[in-house]
């Protein structure tokens, strides 16, 4: 994940491997390898207009008064399936999930619409996600030239 990192707007520090296990434990399943990595690397990332939430830092939990957990616990849409874990947000309603099969979620991000409470497949891995996310921000840049 080191070979995006540069592609993420976020400068925030990323939590340690006892942070990630603790909001694994309190969600019931078990985060990819990639989103794990990226997460020592970067917590709370922008990717375009895509923000991922953070986990909680045991370290400075001041700075992480909303997580992972709290929006999959508090401030869950009602109408969403219970084997999606959501892990970020556009500001529109629309959230980034994973699927959570057996406790443990898969690879693929998927895009859960708040309008029509449907998911539906947006890529294939978190690193897909944030290469087409990014091509996508500098295109919309480029446009408004």
């Amino acid at each position: 994940m080191e070979d995006v990192r540069k592609l993420i707007q976020t400068r925030k520090l990323g939590v340690n491997e006892m942070s990630i296990k603790e909001a694994e434990e309190k969600l019931g399943a078990i985060f990819p390898v990639q989103y794990k990595e990226l997460f020592k690397l970067v917590n709370n990332a922008e990717i375009g207009d895509w923000i991922l939430y953070p986990i909680k830092d045991q370290q400075n939990p001041k700075k992480t008064w909303d997580d992972v957990v709290r929006q999959n616990t508090e401030v869950r849409e009602e109408f969403m399936p219970k084997e999606l874990i959501t892990i970020g947000e556009d500001g529109s309603g629309d959230k980034l999930c994973f699927i959570v099969n057996q406790g443990i979620m898969g690879d693929a991000i998927y895009l859960w619409s708040h309008e029509d409470a449907t998911h539906e497949k947006y890529a294939s891995t978190l690193k897909e996600f944030i290469v087409s996310a990014s091509e996508e921000e500098n295109d919309d840049d480029y446009e408004d030239e």
